[in-house]
């Protein structure tokens, strides 16, 4: 078992101390200089834990990057930066350097990838994998999931329905003919990509008027849109990738359940106003980020349709 002394050195010796903006690691606390006057200060956390998130299949390397992705994805929902992140680590007793290392580069990765700084953290033993994200930044606008009107667009970012398909593929419960419905399946489990980039750029031109991060699911994140804001949510249609859609030996009501149900996507499920509708659509051309119109607001107490018919309010709920 590495010990925690070790566990600390790994990390210096890898992603080495913070940019002089922040406090060097080693000390009781971790500060920053960073003081914007009204600018709000935005913080989150995240836990993830080795049996509900971590599936079979997934590195420790893509797993501790996952575990940084989750915070970046609600931030970018939120169209707020991101800057650094405090990180404490549970692990389990017969983690040697190498499962550390592996942990170390994926924060790496991960540092290198969305531009935040590592500031410090904490380490125990615990029965199982844990690895707890606490990251902050700073933000003029902080997008709200409850500023939705009546007649305004519904949208989301990129696709859904791969990811749920891949955890099902990684855990042997569906066996796939399709070795590129299958490879880009699992790239999607086992390498999210967050609309950062994005959601910034939307959230500074103040384009968007309610947004939620998609990761406990489609259905699930419009419900949270439409209760927060006290409107319906009429769908036009579902936003299920085309190597999904295109694929003939699931059902049509499989690939729906996968689409609205299954969540792990990291994408945004956000509203504007009709006449930003274009500007965001360039937003996405200029980011490279797929963007799409999937339904409208109406007048209403918080429920989501589709064709007519009440969508179930179900996803990824914790305990449940």
């Amino acid at each position: 078992m590495v010990d925690e002394l070790t566990v600390i050195n790994m990390f210096l010796e890898v992603l080495g101390q913070p940019r002089k903006l922040f406090s060097y690691i080693g000390d009781d606390v971790a500060w920053t200089r960073k003081a914007v006057k009204r600018d709000k200060f935005v913080i989150k956390v995240d836990m993830l834990v080795g049996k509900t998130d971590v599936p079979r299949g997934m590195s420790l390397r893509q797993a501790a990057r996952k575990s940084v992705v989750a915070c970046v994805s609600d931030f970018a929902c939120k169209g707020v930066k991101p800057w650094g992140a405090l990180v404490s680590l549970g692990l389990p007793r017969g983690f040697n350097e190498e499962h550390v290392l592996e942990i170390v580069n994926g924060f790496k990765d991960a540092r290198n990838e969305f531009g935040i700084e590592i500031v410090g953290g904490d380490t125990n033993e615990a029965s199982d994998l844990i690895i707890d994200c606490i990251m902050f930044g700073w933000g003029k606008n902080v997008i709200r999931r409850d500023g939705a009107d009546t007649d305004e667009y519904v949208l989301v970012t990129g696709d859904f329905g791969l990811p749920p398909l891949g955890l099902d593929i990684l855990s042997g419960k569906k066996k796939i003919k399709s070795p590129r419905l299958v490879e880009k399946a699992l790239e999607a489990v086992l390498y999210p990509r967050p609309r950062l980039n994005f959601g910034l750029v939307v959230g500074n031109r103040k384009l968007v008027t309610a947004s939620i991060d998609s990761s406990d699911g489609l259905a699930l994140s419009l419900y949270e849109i439409a209760w927060h804001s006290r409107v319906d949510i009429l769908l036009y249609e579902l936003p299920i990738n085309e190597n999904l859609k295109n694929y003939s030996e699931l059902s049509e009501e499989e690939k729906r359940e996968y689409a609205l149900y299954g969540g792990e996507e990291y994408e945004i499920v956000f509203t504007c106003k009709p006449k930003d509708a274009q500007k965001i659509m360039k937003v996405g051309e200029e980011t490279g980020t797929p963007v799409k119109v999937i339904g409208r607001t109406v007048e209403g107490s918080g429920k989501v349709y589709f064709k007519g018919e009440v969508v179930e309010r179900k996803g990824w709920i914790h305990f449940k």
